[in-house]
């Protein structure tokens, strides 16, 4: 409930968020706030003191404040007329033994241990970080790997419970390089592909996760199958937050290395790319500069400006996005068309790239303000190939060599 619908003793308020208190612990230093206001300072932030003595925290220890959270609950009790809900008693955090008493019932009954786990660890801050540093990864990994196997219902289910459980946690180092094995890795891509929409968006997650932790070419060396499952997740756009992490992986495998980079070309990752481009409009501006910086590396080799000009879409798409977005999208688009003029001059890229009005916006970026190198680029392309435009273009007023 919101503190300013009625006046609610301070006390009972939580100091970091001004809350009433539901779940009130007592930190080493003697400050007592509400557990999950407390644990996301802790864990989340990664704040090292006190929020209210501004001491050094000498232990992470939560200790609860059952006498104050009975004052909080007798209150709310007193106050039903006020909108006041009752808060209930919370559950004790998770221990050592409980924990190992649900990893021990998944050899038995392990998708009802996995739903246990999940439970527990939707709880607290506090209970994914004793999850996190237990044998448990291990075992959620362990089933996951088992994916591929699956042929009946309740074995993909658990695997999908396994791997949203596992999204959950605070990973550690260690979880992280198990996760990167071939053998997770190849589950991994076929959640993506056939997954439901939940596990392929904690499967592109996890894979986002590798990815900023420098593992992005273990991710790469380990599972071609993985770009072709990122590449659906970009053309059935599962949600947004898929989608940016698809890019952001699919980014670092092309520049990870020239046969990352051909892989994902011949995957089709040109042809998704430009395919998309249409439907990114001046709102979808980060989606947009996203793609255009993909594209620009696959470009950057000969087998990307091959697939790029013989895709009938590929230098309109592109074109359009010019001037359109935002100047990094222009910027990137320039690039783009850039790079095929110079090392891919065919005479039907040449004659479209006039055509459809590309020529026009280069001229036109000369007196826009934009970035200095792509007015270099684009004064490379008119000087490169200015004649030839100026022979075939009824805009005889356009200045090819300026």
């Amino acid at each position: 409930m919101d503190s300013t619908e009625m006046e609610i003793p301070s006390y009972f308020l939580c100091p970091i968020s001004m809350q009433l208190m539901k779940d009130p612990v007592t930190l080493c230093t003697g400050a007592t706030y509400d557990r999950h206001s407390i644990e996301k300072w802790m864990f989340t932030m990664e704040n090292k003191s006190c929020p209210l003595t501004k001491q050094p925290l000498q232990n992470t220890e939560l200790t609860p404040n059952h006498t104050l959270r009975r004052l909080i609950q007798q209150w709310c009790v007193l106050n039903p007329s006020a909108g006041v809900h009752r808060i209930s008693t919370p559950r004790s955090p998770l221990d050592a033994d409980h924990l190992n008493k649900i990893l021990q019932d998944m050899h038995s009954f392990q998708l009802k241990a996995l739903k246990k786990l999940r439970s527990v660890a939707g709880e607290s801050e506090s209970n994914r970080r004793l999850i996190a540093s237990s044998a448990a990864p291990a075992a959620l990994i362990s089933v996951i790997e088992s994916y591929e196997k699956g042929c009946w219902y309740e074995l993909v289910t658990a695997c999908e419970e396994a791997l949203g459980i596992l999204y959950s946690l605070p990973l550690l180092d260690d979880t992280l390089d198990s996760i990167a094995t071939s053998k997770c890795l190849a589950s991994m891509a076929a959640i993506l592909k056939r997954g439901s929409s939940n596990a392929r968006f904690h499967a592109s997650m996890l894979l986002q996760t590798l990815t900023k932790k420098g593992l992005g070419g273990l991710v790469m060396n380990a599972n071609g199958d993985i770009i072709e499952g990122l590449l659906k997740l970009l053309t059935e756009e599962v949600c947004h937050q898929a989608t940016v992490a698809a890019m952001e992986i699919l980014t670092a495998i092309a520049s990870d290395s020239q046969r990352s980079r051909i892989k994902a070309i011949e995957a089709g990752a040109v042809s998704v790319l430009i395919e998309s481009l249409p439907d990114q409009t001046p709102e979808k501006k980060r989606s947009c500069e996203r793609m255009l910086c993909l594209l620009d590396v696959l470009c950057g080799c000969a087998e990307g400006r091959a697939a790029m000009a013989d895709h009938a879409m590929g230098i309109p798409a592109v074109s359009k996005k010019i001037m359109r977005v935002s100047q990094l999208a222009t910027e990137k688009a320039v690039r783009i068309l850039w790079l095929l003029c110079k090392f891919s001059p065919s005479k039907r890229i040449i004659d479209e790239m006039l055509q459809i009005g590309a020529v026009n916006k280069l001229y036109l970026l000369l007196h826009c303000a934009c970035s200095a190198k792509t007015k270099r680029k684009a004064k490379d392309m008119l000087r490169e190939h200015g004649k030839y435009w100026k022979s075939r273009s009824c805009i005889s007023a356009v200045n090819f060599q300026e």
